[in-house]
């Protein structure tokens, strides 16, 4: 005879896996303990790249920061941000063949010399609830390790963002944050430069990051970081199985 599910489960935790199946379903349990050690192992999985000095921002950061955009703060969780290709473009040909090889390979990001940018947009809604224009825009740009941020970096951001303006992507309601983001900033540049009602340019610690994204977690990456899931390589049926509950 099959041993029921309690009999496999050790005694001391079986009470406790019966209080939280009493107030969760099983599918819903199983969706927010995926979404939770999804984030947990990707703040684990950016600290191990930091590590590097002189890493590959384009290679290794960005993509990590495309699923993390949520380390940046609340206002983050309220919309679907994307890759906006149409404004990358824009931004490389600000830069001709300065380019390179990367950005056409990687059309979601502009590759700089020691830096990579990355655009991320949520869309805007009329009345009738039709896409109307970019309602948020995040302008990140990753300085590799072991180089500092000054004040041409947040220039350049801002050089971004009115090339935009100028053509159209922006509208008067666009909120726009810009982000520099590095391993150490010039003394005179570690403030919020806002431009108008609606830009700000800030530079940032790639620990800062990690720091608030620990604090949303409820400081939970180091009680659990020797957990088993957070060891191993990342797990790429992570996203598979939280949309496929979610459904």
């Amino acid at each position: 005879m099959e041993a029921s599910n309690d009999e496999r489960v050790p005694d001391a935790n079986a009470g406790a896996l019966r209080e939280i199946l009493s107030r969760w379903s099983a599918s819903m349990a199983t969706l927010v303990l995926n979404e939770v050690e999804c984030r947990l192992r990707l703040i684990a999985e950016l600290r191990g790249k930091l590590d590097v000095v002189g890493v590959d921002e384009v290679q290794e950061l960005q993509p990590v920061f495309e699923r993390g955009l949520w380390m940046f703060g609340p206002q983050f969780e309220s919309a679907e941000f994307t890759a906006n290709q149409g404004m990358t473009k824009v931004i490389q040909r600000l830069f001709k063949d300065r380019s390179g090889m990367g950005s056409r390979s990687r059309p979601d990001f502009v590759v700089l010399p020691e830096s990579s940018v990355g655009l991320y947009a949520s869309p805007s809604y009329d009345d009738v609830h039709e896409v109307d224009g970019i309602d948020h825009l995040a302008v990140i740009e990753l300085k590799t390790t072991g180089r500092k941020i000054g004040g041409k970096d947040r220039e350049q951001v801002w050089e971004y963002i009115q090339e935009l303006d100028e053509r159209g992507y922006l509208r008067p309601h666009t909120r726009v944050d810009g982000f520099v983001l590095g391993d150490c900033i010039a003394r005179s540049e570690n403030r919020v430069t806002i431009y108008s009602d609606m830009v700000r340019i800030r530079p940032m610690l790639y620990e800062t990051v990690l720091e608030r994204a620990e604090k949303r977690l409820l400081n939970l990456y180091d009680r659990i970081k020797v957990a088993p899931f957070m060891k191993a390589g990342e797990d790429p049926s992570f996203p598979e199985r939280r949309n496929a509950l979610a459904k």
